[in-house]
């Protein structure tokens, strides 16, 4: 009962901050083929270790994506990892289509490396390498600040066996 008082008051926040064009009507803007490139940077709550990463997303209407994306976790507590993704994304648009909210649900392939050897001390050797698939759930808001500029913020939850994780991240994109 509670979650969905709160899942009301945030569409009720977003249709009056920004007035959603739910008519589905064709705007000025042709979004099909829109490609963005961008760099990703955040926090990894699986070592609370920073992030950083590339991504890519090519439009294929106004209301479906796909976003690839590579993401580096950074050396802590002995670990790091490299997690590919490849999120659908399902933009909701308001604000003029400025601003998007966006669910995705998406794949995902993990390889996080140990730097530990038998005596739990620690040495550079990333032989110890256990790779693993699994799912990937979040949201983002993103903001287009020029007709090729766009930023936004991004949380994820990562589900994979061993290493399930929080991410969240900020990101910078050229739109083309």
């Amino acid at each position: 009962m509670r979650g969905s008082i709160w899942v009301k008051g945030a569409v009720c926040a977003a249709m009056i901050y920004g007035g959603i064009d739910a008519r589905g009507e064709a705007t000025k803007h042709s979004y099909r083929g829109e490609k963005t490139l961008g760099l990703n940077a955040g926090y990894c709550g699986s070592n609370g270790s920073a992030l950083a990463g590339l991504e890519f997303s090519y439009r294929f209407n106004r209301w479906f994506r796909l976003a690839p994306e590579a993401d580096y976790v950074f050396r802590r507590h002995g670990r790091d990892a490299l997690l590919l993704n490849v999120n659908t994304q399902f933009p909701l648009l308001f604000s003029n289509d400025r601003m998007a909210f966006y669910p995705q649900a998406g794949v995902n392939f993990s390889s996080w490396n140990y730097h530990f050897d038998k005596t739990g001390e620690a040495y550079d050797d990333a032989s110890n390498r256990i790779s693993r698939f699994g799912l990937n759930l979040g949201a983002g808001y993103e903001l287009d600040l020029t007709s090729s500029l766009r930023i936004g913020v991004k949380a994820e939850y990562i589900i994979v066996k061993d290493f399930n994780s929080f991410n969240a991240s900020f990101k910078i994109a050229y739109r083309f």
